[in-house]
């Protein structure tokens, strides 16, 4: 007779898998890249305003996550508005390469053109706890290719050296907006509960941060890499239905 209790410790465990882990590498190849990715101190003597590095933007998207995953409305603003200049940014760089490559095929058949790279680029080693934070990266990205691409049009005389340093302006401009984004957001440790109870740390953050949209407060515009909203919170906002709908 086997012993019942003998027979539960030989039972063997159910197969369970590892942590999922992947590293990721990008390669930036131009200058104007590199120094959005290193940032700026302020220069006193130039008046030259701060740029805040690219891994100082993923750190702060992440404590933006890591605000809205705490119930924050602010972080859920902050989240919408960084998807969308993000998204908006993205969207323009692309035209832009896509004008360039136009350019860039437009020679007579005879003659052939590699793609363009640097001879020794920078390899970076990145890391983000939210995908907000890749998303920064890639369109940085996107801009090196820009930039790149510029500069070989420019340097085969496809494009006036004008043109070339109006794209290297605008596609910069483009991913600064998304610095801006992080840079301008004040973290505080208020949820949606504490203002809708009037508690004094909601009091304390609207006076400080202004009273949250109505749409971020309900959920109707949310960023689509935002956690799910608590539906206790939400139903009990005022003029909100349990399912989360404007009544």
């Amino acid at each position: 007779m086997v012993d019942s209790a003998s027979s539960k410790e030989n039972k063997p465990s159910p197969a369970r898998a590892g942590a999922l882990k992947s590293t990721l590498t990008v390669q930036l190849h131009t200058q104007y890249a590199i120094l959005l990715w290193e940032g700026r101190q302020r220069e006193k003597e130039s008046n030259k305003p701060q740029i805040v590095s690219m891994p100082q933007v993923i750190a702060r998207a992440g404590k933006i996550n890591a605000d809205s995953n705490a119930g924050n409305p602010y972080a859920d603003g902050a989240m919408l508005l960084l998807e969308q200049v993000i998204e908006r940014g993205t969207t323009r760089l692309q035209i832009a390469v896509a004008e360039l490559d136009t350019v860039l095929s437009s020679l007579p058949g005879q003659i052939t053109m590699s793609e363009v790279s640097s001879v020794s680029p920078l390899n970076i080693g990145v890391f983000s706890r939210t995908p907000l934070g890749y998303r920064c990266v890639w369109l940085l990205v996107g801009f090196d290719q820009l930039a790149m691409k510029a500069f070989q049009a420019w340097h085969y005389g496809l494009i006036s050296r004008q043109k070339r340093d109006d794209l290297l302006s605008q596609g910069g401009h483009w991913v600064r907006q998304v610095y801006g984004v992080v840079q301008q957001y004040r973290s505080a440790a208020v949820t949606r509960d504490d203002i809708r109870l009037q508690t004094q740390v909601g009091i304390d953050a609207v006076k400080r941060l202004g009273e949250p949209a109505e749409d971020i407060m309900s959920g109707t515009s949310r960023s689509s890499f935002s956690p799910p909203l608590s539906k206790t919170s939400v139903s009990a906002l005022p003029g909100i239905d349990n399912k989360g709908a404007k009544a």
